[in-house]
């Protein structure tokens, strides 16, 4: 009965295992801080438009981030990981980037030091 009960337990774990590992993971669009300075981050595009809609917004200190899931429609109308949205990001007196457009389904990172900053999408 012991061969049985491995044999049983062993092709559940062939058949399960492969689920689990084909799942397509929740996902989020990010901003990461990477820079000496702390930033804002304003959604300009890509969001669902409405008096009340604000869409992704942050303040984020060196080494922090924001995300919101590329599902949710309040960060992403269309609802594709595909979407593009867009953002202002940078201090307070300017902006580092302007209608930046990532991926819903991707990323950003603000890199830079001393007043020479980039935005990069991934």
């Amino acid at each position: 009965m012991g061969k049985k009960v491995h044999l049983i337990f062993a092709v559940l774990v062939l058949i399960i295992l492969p689920a689990f590992l084909t799942v397509d993971s929740a996902g989020a669009f990010c901003v990461y801080n990477k820079t000496d300075t702390k930033i804002y981050v304003h959604q300009t595009g890509g969001q669902k438009t409405g008096f009340l809609d604000r869409g992704f917004e942050a303040e984020l200190n060196p080494g922090d981030n924001g995300c919101c899931n590329w599902q949710d429609t309040d960060c992403n109308k269309s609802g594709d990981r595909e979407g593009i949205v867009t953002f202002n990001v940078g201090p307070y007196t300017w902006w580092i980037c302007e209608n930046f457009p990532i991926k819903a389904g991707g990323w950003l990172t603000v890199e830079g030091s001393a007043g020479n900053y980039k935005c990069v999408a991934h």
